[in-house]
Formats: structure tokens, sequence, C-alpha cells
């Protein structure tokens, strides 16, 4: 994966003079781990997972079963009692990546200040870089295994939904252009160049893939509806006839 240049850290930026500290890796798992009703699973689930997060700030080229147990203390025979593979922990390991991320929103500027759609897409692109940056050497270990590259691909394509849709609301589709297609579209496309970029074949900066990003979205998508502007009617699905 290109070296980072700068991508800042993920978070919520309350305003252009004080910064929030972001929350933690363990913050982010709490509200997403408590699944089982056990606390002494949930305890060991989370042990788990923060010491992939150790071991991942370590910068890793790679990561594995072994060097999860040894970190959280724990045997294997209990690491496999609650994942069944380092494809399986990965899995669930991104959702609650992603959870968070999304969680993280979008910058918060001050009052009267509102944040367009291109910078609302950047910043959110931004933070999706972030991300993958953030978990390289995990994805370097196991993304090419079916159970984690399914849960990466899914993700991905839901981050892109998710902007997608808050720049809908926000815009005119075109007459002609389905809106369910709109997101189908730049999810595919977001996937397609993130992917190509973490495996070395697109060789980009992190900030340049950020702009390409941004610069590849549809013009139209960008263009806001003037401020107090009705919303506009939903564009019929075709007929299928």
């Amino acid at each position: 994966m290109p070296r980072t240049s700068g991508v800042p850290a993920l978070g919520v930026e309350q305003s252009t003079t004080e910064r929030a500290a972001p929350p933690s890796r363990v913050e982010r798992f709490a509200p997403v781990l408590r699944v089982t009703g056990d606390p002494r699973a949930e305890r060991t689930r989370q042990t788990i997972f923060d010491a992939v997060a150790t071991i991942l700030a370590g910068r890793p080229e790679r990561v594995s079963v072994g060097d999860i147990v040894r970190v959280a203390g724990i045997s294997r025979s209990s690491f496999y009692a609650h994942f069944s593979s380092l494809d399986d922990l990965t899995a669930a390991y991104l959702r609650v990546q992603f959870a968070g991320l999304a969680a993280s929103g979008v910058s918060v500027r001050p009052a009267g200040e509102s944040l367009g759609s291109a910078e609302r897409a950047r910043e959110a692109y931004r933070r999706l870089v972030a991300q993958l940056l953030e978990d390289a050497p995990l994805y370097s270990s196991v993304l090419e295994l079916p159970v984690a590259r399914s849960a990466f691909d899914d993700l991905v394509g839901e981050h892109a939904d998710h902007l997608i849709g808050s720049l809908l609301e926000r815009t005119e589709v075109p007459v002609g252009i389905p809106a369910g297609l709109v997101s189908a579209y730049v999810a595919g496309g977001t996937l397609s160049l993130v992917d190509g970029w973490r495996r070395g074949r697109i060789d980009v900066s992190d900030d340049e893939l950020v702009e390409a990003l941004v610069a590849l979205l549809p013009a139209w998508l960008l263009d806001e509806r003037p401020v107090g502007a009705s919303p506009p009617p939903p564009t019929p699905e075709p007929s299928g006839r």
C-alpha cells in the first residue's frame, strides 16, 4: 500500500479552533462487542480485539493467530472458541472498525457554516482511506481469504452507499437515471479503486486517491439545490417492460 501523506486520524472535528480527541480503538469496539450476553465471553472477545489493536499499532508486515494469542495472554483453544480462524476474526474486526467509521460522522462546522457536497464527499473518503491505512497489516495477512474478503467488499460498498445517500438528499437526480443505480455505480467504482490502491496496482498517495475519488463522482451529484428548495420527487424505477 502506498505510504501515507498526512491523512488525518479518524474522529470528529468540532470546530476550526478546537478538536476532540478521537475515540480509541477500544472505545470504538465497546458498543459492538456486547453480543453474547455472557460477560466472560465478552471480556475474552474484547481482549482479542485489544490484542489486534496493539499488534497493528506496531505496524507489522503481517498478523497471525500466534501473535494475537501471545499479546492477548490467552490459549489457542480460547481463541478458537470465539473465532474459527484468522479469516473469521478479521471479518468481525472489520465490521467493528467500519461501525466506528460510520459513527464518526462528518466534521461539525461552526454555527451557520454548512458543509458542501464536495467537501462532504472528500471527508468521507479521507476517513475511509485512513481506515485502510490503519489496518493495512491485517489486510495483507488475510484479505484474500473468502470471509474477510466478502466482509471487506460489503463494508466498503456500504460506506459508499451511505455517502451517496447523503448527497442525493442535496441534489436533483437527472431525468432517466434511477437513483438506486447511482449508489451501486459509485460503490463499485470506489471498491475497485481502493482495492487497486491497496494492492499497489494504483500508484498514488492517499491524498491523491481521495481527490481522484471525489473528482470521479458525477458532477450533478455534487451540484446542490438552492438553500430552502424542496427535495426533488423520487425518480421512477424502470418498469422492466
